[in-house]
C-alpha cells in the first residue's frame, strides 16, 4: 500500500471513530447492564411508585451509590458511633431568576458538638427511564448550624424549556472533627424547569 492510500486509510478511520464514538447515553446504558444502543430518555414527571428501582446518575452518565459515596468520590460508611446532624434543605423551585432550578443546603447542630460543618448539595431530574440525573452540585462550604441566606449552599442549573418535571435537592453533611452518619436527605419537587 502507499504512503497516500495509507493516510487516507488512517484519516478514515479516525474520522469512523470520531463520528461514530459512544455517547452519554450509550455510557450510562452500559454502566446500568443495558443494550449499547442511543439514549432515547426524556425528562419528565416521576410516577408514583417509580422510586423502588430509579437508579442515579453522575453527570457523566455513570451509576452513583448514594448511601456510599460522598462529593470527593469517597466512600462513607454509616458511624457505629458518632453524632447525627440534621441536613437541612428546601424544596427544588425556579431561582428568583426564573431561568433555572434550584436547591439550598444548610445544617443544624442535632446531637453534634461541633460548630461547624463541610455542606454541598446537588439537583437530580429524572427521566423517563427511571434515572435521577445529577444536573448541578453547589461548590462544599464550610458553615455553621442554622442556615439563613449566608449559612447554606447553593445548586442552579439553566432551564431549556418549562415542561413540568420532577427534580430533587441531595443535602450532604459532614460535621468538622466528628464522627458523623452519613445519611443523604433530600426533598423532591415538580418544577417547570426541564433539562435535556
Amino acid at each position: 500500500m502507499g504512503n497516500g492510500r495509507l493516510r487516507l486509510t488512517i484519516i478514515a478511520a479516525l474520522a469512523s471513530l470520531l463520528i461514530g464514538g459512544a455517547s452519554a447515553g450509550t455510557t450510562a446504558a452500559s454502566d446500568r447492564g443495558g443494550d449499547e444502543q442511543a439514549d432515547t430518555a426524556v425528562p419528565g414527571v416521576a410516577p408514583s411508585g417509580s422510586d423502588a428501582a430509579a437508579v442515579y446518575l453522575d453527570a457523566a452518565g455513570r451509576v452513583i451509590d448514594m448511601n456510599a459515596v460522598d462529593e470527593s468520590g469517597t466512600t462513607r460508611h454509616a458511624a457505629a458511633l458518632g453524632c447525627t446532624p440534621v441536613s437541612g434543605r428546601d424544596n427544588p423551585h425556579r431561582s428568583s431568576t426564573g431561568v433555572a432550578a434550584s436547591g439550598h443546603g444548610w445544617w443544624e447542630k442535632g446531637n453534634c458538638g461541633s460548630d461547624r460543618a463541610k455542606v454541598f448539595n446537588c439537583l437530580y431530574e429524572w427521566y423517563t427511564d427511571n434515572t435521577w440525573r445529577q444536573q448541578a452540585c453547589s461548590e462544599t462550604k464550610t458553615l455553621k448550624p442554622g442556615g439563613g441566606s449566608v449559612q447554606r449552599t447553593a445548586a442552579r442549573r439553566d432551564c431549556r424549556d418549562t415542561q413540568r418535571t420532577s427534580w430533587r435537592n441531595h443535602v450532604d453533611v459532614d460535621v468538622i472533627d466528628e464522627i458523623d452518619t452519613g445519611e443523604k436527605p433530600m426533598n423532591q419537587a415538580e418544577v417547570d424547569c426541564r433539562v435535556y
